[in-house]
């Protein structure tokens, strides 16, 4: 019985893994022209080092 679980669970990991995998390729391929641009996270590192800098003066 623990055979029969353990295979199970192999293979709805495999199923998954090969889908995530497929998916990748598939967006690689057909691009969203409508994708949100990617947050810029050096602004949050601008407002800490002046942050920094007024906590000092």
């Amino acid at each position: 019985m623990s055979l029969l679980i353990i295979a199970a669970l192999l293979y709805l990991g495999l199923a998954l893994g090969f889908i995530l995998v497929v998916d990748n390729l598939v967006g690689l391929v057909f691009r969203d022209p409508r994708a949100p641009a990617p947050l810029p996270f050096f602004h949050i590192g601008r407002a800490l080092v002046a942050s920094q800098k007024l906590y000092r003066k």
